[in-house]
């Protein structure tokens, strides 16, 4: 697919000004991004006028509500996003511990929804973050159910066989694989015959063991199925 170098360079601006962690100079984003101060001012504008960027008082420039505009509306319009959002914020309600929901999108693992606990913990990632295939719950439930929809049909033999057992079990568990001291247990959300995505519950390692860890699986393969409940129902009144 062709592709348009001034597209790319928009992202590339609004990537650095994400990881700039709050505001950075027309300066310091062309030396990041090795781009000319008058190329990227221009760019800066042209986002500027669509309120995708913002400039402060002092002429530093951050990501604008434009962008909140932007990815409220295509998360509201994903259909597993949609029907996962009550789910997921009744269930850190219920249990006190943070929720995700994770699924392939563009051949990537992101997250698309979070919903936090009443604790004092707020886990990460992101929404939006890419969470990687290969060291996670989620992502070994994507090895097993859809490898094809991560870009990872060929997995090392070790993970093929942790995806295996993941698959056999129903869920899986990343204790501190990826996020050190966060264990996350996560289920799959089957439905019409695939993979959608899945149900996440996020919390400190060391509140997550015994009884309250069985109780966070338990929860965490409830929101799935249910979830997977309501795509089918959202399919069978669209051809009702």
């Amino acid at each position: 697919m062709e592709r348009s170098g001034t597209v790319d360079k928009a992202v590339r601006a609004l990537e650095a000004l994400r990881e700039s962690g709050g505001s950075a100079s027309l300066a310091e984003l062309a030396a990041r991004l090795g781009m000319p101060k008058a190329t990227l001012h221009r760019l800066l504008a042209s986002l500027a006028a669509h309120a995708l960027v913002e400039q402060d008082g002092e002429g530093r420039y951050r990501l604008g509500v434009g962008l909140i505009r932007l990815g409220l509306g295509a998360q509201g319009l994903d259909p597993v996003a949609r029907v996962a959002r009550p789910e997921i914020e009744r269930a850190a309600r219920a249990f006190g511990e943070t929720f995700f929901l994770v699924a392939a999108r563009g051949g990537r693992l992101v997250v698309l929804d979070k919903a936090e606990g009443t604790g004092l913990l707020r886990a990460a990632p992101t929404v939006g973050a890419e969470v990687p295939v290969d060291v996670t719950a989620s992502g070994r439930l994507y090895l097993a159910h859809a490898p094809e929809l991560v870009g990872a049909p060929a997995a090392a033999p070790a993970a093929q066989r942790a995806a295996q057992r993941a698959a056999k079990r129903g869920h899986d568990i990343n204790e501190g694989e990826w996020i050190d001291g966060l264990t996350v247990i996560a289920a799959p959300v089957l439905a019409r015959g695939g993979l959608h995505g899945c149900i996440a519950c996020a919390a400190a390692a060391q509140s997550l063991r015994g009884e309250r860890r069985d109780a966070a699986v338990r929860h965490t393969r409830e929101v799935a199925e249910r979830v997977a409940r309501a795509l089918q129902g959202e399919d069978r009144r669209s051809t009702a």
